[in-house]
């Protein structure tokens, strides 16, 4: 003889319970991963990089033009430098169609900063680059600028030296 079906008050009822007594379990295992990326951070923070850069978690697409990615990034994030997680998605064809959500990684959706943990190495490779980049750049635009510096000079003494003429 079939067993009779539990109500779905009785269900949902039981159910709450048990999400209740699991919860503080889930709020400490993503507060000590969430720990874990603090120190990351903390480490992280005297450097002053102020340089983003970001990982892919994963990515995907259909034949519509129509696409998503998720991302672990090093990035300013509610006034803060520090470890990020992005989640975009849109249409190639129509770019007033795409979402990007990015958080600090303790704000984020607990299912996307589990999956991004494995793209830590690959993220810190990729602000390696990112920062010898800016290097090149930085010390490129110093050069630039101060050969405008010094066309300013020269102008500002020529002028002077007509000043002193008068």
């Amino acid at each position: 003889m079939p067993q009779p079906k539990t109500p779905p008050t009785e269900r949902i009822n039981s159910s709450f319970k048990k999400l209740a007594r699991i919860s503080p379990e889930l709020h400490a295992a993503g507060k000590e991963l969430t720990k874990t990326i603090d120190t990351l951070n903390d480490a992280l923070e005297p450097l002053s990089l102020r340089v983003a850069a970001w990982a892919t978690i994963a990515k995907g697409g259909d034949n519509n033009g129509n696409y998503w990615s998720r991302s672990i990034g090093y990035a300013y994030v509610d006034n803060r430098w520090g470890i990020a997680l992005k989640q975009e998605s849109g249409n190639e064809m129509a770019d007033e169609t795409h979402d990007e959500n990015t958080w600090p990684f303790s704000k984020a959706p607990r299912w996307m900063a589990i999956e991004s943990i494995a793209k830590l190495p690959e993220l810190f490779e990729t602000l390696i680059e990112r920062v010898q980049d800016t290097i090149v750049k930085l010390k490129a635009r110093t050069e630039q600028t101060k050969e405008l510096v010094a066309a300013i000079n020269s102008a500002a003494a020529e002028l002077e030296g007509r000043k002193d003429e008068k």
